[in-house]
């Protein structure tokens, strides 16, 4: 079976599909040759608005994207669903040029007689097809014409056999989207499109898929041997894996030829197994951090690669020669991606800045702070650049070994995998900001946590919030983490002209009360005094205002307000006494005391809970203090 015939029929196939859905389509309240009553229609056409006419043009619409049309593409007929060409009839700007000669009542009139009489009235008509599903069924009418090839080199088991070039036809799409569309919107509708064609020739002479051939009968006519001796390595092809590796292409410089070669995808599968054993990556050059804060340059190393483009080069050589094998191609020497000449050249004078923040030993938060820490250790940011610690470091999964804990999550704590990162946020924050760095984004805490400086503190989650800030220095930031079993230290070093940074921090204002939240407990009975869980805290905001002066003179100042919000007093009552506002109110009646009579409303109508306004940002410290 021809590849032009399998074409045709996978072409007709797909088109009775669509035909198949459209017909569905079409009936699924009736058929397209019933159409619904158009809006407006029977109407008293004095009485018809703009709105009217609008409708029968959506009408309208519906039944010219749903009318198929024949295309005729050489010798062969198709029908073709102008729907399945993305059809759109911009109804409201048809309506805008009708209505400039007619009234509402014409419009309505002349959609309802669309392509129904040659002589009937014509609208003006604006509309579009979808350049992308256009290309597509070109694409597919293409295939169903003998166009041109260039000729090839096939195989039969592993034999290569020549298809030499010839001359076909391809569709002419130069104006063929302009055509297609004015044909569908012309009125009346014509019965059929034809498709113009232009022949091609081949560029490629057929003396060339002949020299082609002659090479890959060489190439492929006994196994291949690859082999070498510091270190002993071998890579042995067999026929069969020469013939599915084996492609041609046509190159036009310096002179038109098929070149004959094999595809890298599938050298690299044979080489895979070789890689691991002799293969060795370069290692970068690294800067290394001591005791004192000294900077020390490490010095990289040179790998040793496999090159698959070098193999097939090999590979090629090989084949000419009698005795099909030569030497396997190991580049070594490669140099790293970063030297010690680039470290050199960054730029970074000294430590710029330095926090550290505290912790309890050997909480599940602290496996992820210090596994954060090491994703970030020894990051380089260039001059200009733009860091996110959500983008560098990436989302914390149990697979990347992030660990569940305690997290808070629109004021409630619950454990999630990678919770209690924010605390290097906050010590990774501190440091840019008396570095005196850029700030682009960042997010305080919702609660305040003493441990940490009120107002100068930031949180992170993924994928929000983030914590962004900018190189806006003229050297490289070199980020350097450590920690220990209690803490957590955050270290900057560059060169910032040695900016001087300053900070205020104001009073605490707007001050707010803290709900009480009550919580079913059955145990506790009604008589019994309620048990307080957890205490109340206030809320409160503060300004923050950032202050830099620079060795030139000038100054740069930058404020923030934070708010923090009340943390509320829960306790603990029998379920009867719950608020009707609560989302465990069950509206159970009290048991009765047998020694005295106990109350059976709320405590205090129950207090309102708050809503955590913080939607982007609702997951805060992951560290459940209170």
């Amino acid at each position: 079976m021809s590849k032009s015939f399998r074409a045709l029929l996978s072409l007709l196939g797909l088109l009775l599909l669509i035909a198949l859905a459209v017909l569905l389509w079409m009936n699924r309240d009736g058929t397209a040759e019933q159409p619904e009553t158009t809006s407006g229609q029977g109407a008293d056409p004095g009485s018809l608005t703009a709105d009217d006419a609008l409708a029968a043009l959506q009408d309208l619409e519906f039944r010219m994207g749903a009318t198929p049309i024949r295309v005729i593409v050489g010798d062969r007929e198709f029908q073709l669903i102008p729907n399945v060409i993305g059809f759109d009839m911009d109804e409201r700007s048809t309506l805008e040029r009708a209505l400039e000669t007619g009234e509402p009542a014409w419009v309505v009139e002349a959609a309802a007689t669309w392509n129904q009489d040659p002589s009937g009235p014509a609208l003006p008509l604006v509309g579009s097809i979808d350049e992308v599903a256009f290309s597509n069924i070109l694409d597919r009418l293409d295939s169903t014409l003998y166009g041109p090839s260039e000729g090839a080199i096939v195989m039969e088991g592993a034999t290569p056999v020549a298809q030499y070039p010839h001359s076909g036809w391809v569709i002419d799409r130069s104006e063929a989207e302009a055509h297609f569309t004015s044909a569908l919107l012309a009125q009346p509708r014509p019965d059929s499109i034809a498709v113009d064609l232009l022949e091609q020739h081949p560029t490629l002479p057929a003396s060339a898929v002949e020299m082609a051939l002659d090479e890959a009968t060489v190439l492929l006519s006994s196994p291949i041997t690859l082999s070498r001796t510091d270190p002993t390595i071998t890579l042995h092809l067999t026929r069969d894996q020469l013939a599915r590796a084996f492609i041609t292409k046509v190159e036009q410089e310096p002179h038109v030829r098929m070149v004959v070669t094999l595809d890298p995808a599938v050298v690299d599968e044979y080489l895979y197994p070789l890689r691991t054993g002799f293969e060795s990556a370069p290692i970068d050059a690294r800067i290394e951090v001591d005791q004192d804060d000294n900077l020390r340059i490490i010095p990289g190393f040179p790998g040793a690669l496999i090159d698959t483009d070098l193999v097939i080069e090999a590979v090629m050589d090989a084949s000419w020669r009698p005795s099909r094998s030569t030497v396997l191609p190991l580049q070594a020497g490669v140099p790293p991606r970063i030297n010690a000449e680039y470290l050199a050249d960054l730029g970074l004078k000294g430590k710029m800045s330095e926090f550290t923040t505290e912790h309890p030993c050997c909480q599940p938060r602290v496996s992820n702070i210090q596994r954060f820490a090491n994703a970030i250790n020894g990051t380089i940011v260039l001059p200009g650049e733009v860091l996110s610690l959500n983008e560098s470091v990436g989302e914390r999964t149990s697979e990347g070994g992030y660990v569940p804990a305690p997290t808070i999550i629109r004021g409630e704590i619950k454990d999630t995998v990678g919770g209690g990162v924010s605390q290097f946020a906050t010590t990774f924050y501190n440091a840019v900001f008396w570095a005196g760095l850029e700030i682009i984004e960042h997010q305080p805490h919702s609660y305040y946590f003493p441990r940490y400086p009120e107002g100068i503190e930031a949180t992170i989650n993924w994928t929000q919030p983030d914590l962004i800030f900018r190189n806006d220095t003229d050297y490289a930031v070199l980020i350097s983490t450590s920690y220990t079993a209690t803490s957590i230290t955050v270290k900057l070093f560059g060169n910032n002209s040695d900016r001087q940074v300053g900070a205020t921090v104001s009073e605490r204002y707007n001050w707010k009360d803290f709900p009480t939240e009550y919580l079913p407990n059955p145990e506790i009975m009604p008589w019994e005094e309620e048990q307080e869980v957890e205490k109340g805290a206030q809320g409160w905001s503060v300004k923050v205002n950032r202050f830099i002066e620079f060795t030139d003179g000038s100054t740069a100042s930058q404020d923030w307000t934070v708010h923090y919000r009340p943390r509320p007093r829960q306790v603990e009552v029998h379920p009867c006494l719950l608020p009707e506002d609560s989302e465990d109110y069950t509206g159970e009646e009290c048991p009765s005391d047998p020694a005295s009579e106990i109350p059976t409303t709320a405590p205090n109508g129950g207090d309102e809970v708050p809503v955590d306004e913080e939607v982007s940002a609702s997951t805060d410290d992951g560290d459940g203090s209170t």
